[in-house]
């Protein structure tokens, strides 16, 4: 239930399902944080931001929420303080604290002519991150004498919030769909020398489209389906190279927008997963066998009675009546143990593709390029995310280990395979 303190500004409301994981197992290590970025063709001006993020966090409150910790729930509270925007840094996706962000849970961080969002996954997905930063960037460029119409997803700043952009989705998508039990195994994981718990490497590879479109193509896949495959493929023969017997599952989690099944304006979280896999066990895999085995998983498994039994399955546990009733510090300490059974060790690796980022012709002219960061996991050492515009597609690796062989395994196999790559290294190596 939403308590509010007028018609349309939402002041208290509880996490969402996907959300009450992330307070229960933050920290330095797991900050549970992502970054969509855009560099535009000026230099930024800090203080005309600074209006542009006033005004879209007037428009969307739902990211000027502090989070609160109850007796058995924690919730968020809408704060009326000012969010400020941020100075870039070179660890981008690091833990916040209240030092760093005075209690909110986003970062807005600009350098040269890049503007960044930084976001705790708790109070959005890659989605409605994006949607945030694209009305941004909309309010930054009509105050700079640009007007840009709101259309591709751009919220108009003078339109009052809707409380469809502040709900759970999540159990009128589960509706009373069965749980279905999928059977999982341990899955590999990267081994490196660790950086520092405030330490993360970018390895980000800009690719054209057409090629990559021409590549997918020749084997009846989407783009999605190929470079899932091309990284399974990598890290299947990066575990190959390894000096050790044991070889376990390679196991890829691929979030899924639920709003491409469930229509709906929320700019919460709302994706699952799903999550193709190969057993070296069953012999050595060419790269034609995994990306159709990937395709018909995807496929499969994408469907929405499935992603609604999934969705399902995740609530069963959050409305079971005597995990409600339990103490928030007990839950936490459940979640948690969970997290570290049922977490990170069935799934080797991330890799998210937000699609291609769409915004108007008036807009285009000032935006060179758009980018998405995986926050650090210790979990799986390395995660992977793309997204696509103005005829390219970019690709970052995030990763917490010292060692870049998997990076260049990937972007040497997109060569092999025709398709040329720029690839940029932040911090440089």
């Amino acid at each position: 239930m939403v308590t509010t303190v007028n018609d349309h500004l939402p002041k208290i409301y509880r996490l969402d399902n996907a959300a009450n994981l992330y307070p229960a197992i933050r920290n330095k290590k797991r900050p549970g944080v992502f970054r969509v970025s855009a560099s535009l063709t000026k230099p930024v001006d800090p203080n005309t931001l600074q209006i542009a993020l006033d005004n879209t966090l007037n428009r969307i409150p739902g990211f000027s929420v502090k989070l609160r910790s109850g007796l058995f729930w924690h919730y968020f509270v809408h704060s009326s303080e000012k969010v400020l925007i941020q100075k870039d840094v070179l660890n981008p996706c690091m833990h916040m604290t209240m030092r760093s962000t005075g209690g909110f849970l986003i970062r807005v961080r600009y350098h040269q002519e890049h503007i960044a969002l930084e976001a705790f996954h708790a109070i959005t997905d890659g989605a409605g991150a994006m949607i945030f930063l694209k009305t941004l960037l909309a309010q930054y460029l009509t105050l700079s004498g640009f007007p840009i119409p709101s259309t591709h997803g751009i919220l108009d700043c003078s339109d009052l919030p809707k409380e469809e952009e502040f709900t759970d989705q999540f159990h009128l998508f589960a509706q009373n769909s069965p749980i279905r039990k999928v059977p999982r195994s341990r899955a590999y994981h990267v081994k490196g020398t660790s950086l520092g718990h405030d330490d993360i490497k970018i390895i980000t590879g800009t690719i054209p489209i057409n090629p990559l479109k021409q590549t997918a193509k020749l084997f009846n896949v989407t783009i999605t389906e190929f470079l899932t495959a091309a990284f399974m493929k990598v890290l299947c023969d990066h575990q190959q190279s390894q000096i050790f017997k044991l070889r376990l599952p390679i196991e890829v989690q691929v979030p899924v927008n639920l709003r491409n099944l469930h229509k709906t304006k929320t700019l919460r979280n709302f994706s699952a997963f799903v999550t193709p896999s190969i057993d070296p066990a069953h012999g050595k895999y060419e790269f034609s066998e995994i990306v159709q085995l990937v395709h018909h998983f995807i496929r499969y498994e994408s469907t929405k009675k499935h992603l609604q039994s999934q969705v399902a399955s995740n609530l069963r546990y959050a409305d079971n009546t005597i995990i409600r009733m339990l103490p928030l510090g007990l839950k936490n300490n459940l979640i948690f143990l969970g997290y570290k059974l049922m977490g990170p060790a069935f799934f080797t690796s991330i890799f998210s593709n937000l699609g291609i980022v769409k915004i108007p012709a008036e807009m285009e002219e000032h935006v060179r390029s758009f980018n998405i960061i995986l926050g650090p996991t210790q979990g799986t050492s390395i995660s992977s995310a793309a997204l696509g515009y103005k005829g390219n597609v970019r690709i970052s690796f995030s990763r917490v280990i010292n060692e870049t062989e998997v990076e260049k395994r990937f972007f040497r196999f997109l060569i092999e395979h025709g398709i040329p790559v720029l690839v940029e290294s932040y911090p440089e190596d």
